[in-house]
């Protein structure tokens, strides 16, 4: 049984989270929803809700475990520190796909200087699957 979404008809499948600051284990990886096996990804698009405001870095990074969660979205791909929409963020490594097995991925947010006491953000990974078998 595969645990990634598939749409039946040939669809864009997407996921959406939300990203707090404070979400528990946000620091070294929070685990979120799974992208189904053979799925290639087309893009992610991120929008900051509202500005994460560690005094030095703000660093948001989403990915698979096997790529340090930053094979979908880097370091240096979002603005974080202001309200804003990225979009189309190309993946890289394994996650460049088609998916060799059902991957689960997720989110980090790691940050310098004096804590963040804000910071929240939407990101919409989008992918295909192969229909045509």
């Amino acid at each position: 049984m595969s645990l990634g979404r598939r749409n039946a008809s040939q669809q864009v499948g997407y996921l959406r989270f939300k990203v707090n600051y404070n979400d528990p284990g946000v620091a070294s990886g929070n685990l979120k929803q799974w992208l189904p096996k053979g799925a290639v990804l087309i893009g992610t698009d991120v929008v900051v809700l509202q500005p994460f405001n560690a005094a030095t870095t703000n660093v948001m990074t989403v990915g698979s475990a096997a790529g340090g969660f930053a094979d979908i979205v880097a370091a240096a791909d979002v603005a974080e520190n202001a309200v804003g929409l990225t979009q189309n963020i190309k993946p890289t490594g394994a996650m460049l796909g088609p998916l060799a097995a059902d991957t689960q991925i997720g989110v980090m947010f790691t940050q310098t200087g004096a804590a963040a006491t804000a910071g929240s953000a939407v990101v919409i990974v989008k992918y295909v699957c192969d229909n045509d078998l």
